[in-house]
């Protein structure tokens, strides 16, 4: 009776040595998970608006990677950058301690797309944002930005021919009228000709009065 109570009251102990550990270990485990934290994975905004996409960890990040998708095309925008302030062309990478966010302070066409971080803190976490940029009136936009179109083949050569059949009827109406004009000088010019030559007295004949003597021709 005393061997048995002696091995029960020595296991009760280490039983509840080992739950305590297991508590502390479990309690220690717990925290070291980062347990991130994102805003929203949709996003959209106007050409010209500020866009924040940021994320957080129960612990230090250790490094952040972010690439860009768009379309077939898919870039890396910042890898593994440590805790710290970047800068890649219209991009802001700013790390410090469990937070981490990208800043675009003119958002444009070009910074649509789908955004991938890997969150590397004690575990590596991944997570996604879709930027969706939609565009403001045209009278806002810069020249340079504004879509040049050029026109189809069959369009120049409507302008072409159309041109050339202007270009040919006010030809066409110049020499008429020129020609107009020239026709009416010369029958001005031939009905003096003729009056000049009505009133060209005749030799040997003579206008005179009623009555008066006349040239009798032989």
């Amino acid at each position: 009776m005393m061997v048995c109570w002696a091995t029960y009251s020595g296991l009760f102990p280490r039983m509840l040595w080992a739950l305590l550990l297991l508590a502390a270990s479990l309690n220690a485990y717990n925290k070291e998970w980062d347990e991130p934290s994102c805003t929203v994975p949709e996003v959209s905004a106007k050409r010209g608006d500020r866009v924040v996409m940021a994320c957080n960890i129960s612990n230090t990040f250790r490094d952040v990677t972010i690439t860009l998708t768009a379309g077939e095309e898919t870039r890396t925008i910042f890898k593994k950058m440590p805790p710290g302030n970047y800068s890649k062309d219209s991009w802001q990478l700013q790390i410090q301690g469990g937070q981490a966010q990208l800043v675009i302070t003119d958002a444009q066409d070009i910074h649509a797309g789908e955004y991938w971080w890997k969150l590397s803190g004690f575990q590596k976490n991944f997570t996604n944002f879709t930027l969706d940029v939609t565009g403001l009136a045209t009278d806002n936009q810069k020249p340079e930005s504004l879509p040049v179109i050029a026109e189809p083949q069959t369009a120049v050569r409507t302008k072409a021919v159309s041109v050339i059949i202007i270009i040919t009827a006010l030809t066409i109406i110049a020499g008429m009228s020129a020609f107009a004009w020239y026709k009416h000088r010369r029958s001005l010019k031939l009905r003096g000709y003729k009056f000049q030559q009505i009133q060209t007295p005749v030799p040997g004949l003579s206008h005179g009065s009623p009555g008066g003597p006349y040239l009798i021709l032989p």
